[in-house]
């Protein structure tokens, strides 16, 4: 991992769209932007601010993620995501996520990704793979 990881950050911006809403078992249950989907775009702000940093045989795998959801957010409304590097603690990297609207801030949180190389992660998908089989 390059040492200028600890400097990052990264945005992540979308237009909330009808299938962003809150939906469960196939059941919509409300017509705004779901925590599910700002959870999928933190993810996703959080790998873009840390992925340019990995050397050649690195990867990274998620180890935690906490959302705190405080406002709603409509279909039509843009979300922009900014995660920043807050942390990095020997492969563990943690980023801090917060959430905007285009009127106010709607999600506060973290997420933390564990930085390996290829070869463990293809060691540890291999691993989860043989405990299907059995």
């Amino acid at each position: 991992m390059k040492p200028d990881v600890q400097h990052s950050s990264a945005t992540f911006e979308t237009t909330v769209t009808s299938e962003m809403t809150a939906v469960l078992d196939g059941n919509p249950i409300h017509p705004v932007y779901s925590t599910f989907w700002l959870s999928h775009h933190a993810e996703v702000a959080a790998r873009r601010a840390i992925e340019p940093y990995f050397e050649n045989d690195e990867n990274a795998v998620g180890g935690e993620l906490f959302i705190h959801h405080e406002s709603m957010c409509a279909v039509g409304d843009t979300v922009r995501i900014v995660a920043t590097v807050t942390k990095v603690h020997g492969r563990k990297i943690v980023c801090s996520i917060e959430a905007f609207s285009s009127s106010r801030r709607i999600a506060t949180g973290h997420q933390t990704q564990i930085v390996l190389s290829n070869n463990t992660i293809a060691s540890l998908v291999d691993e989860a793979y043989s405990l299907l089989a059995k």
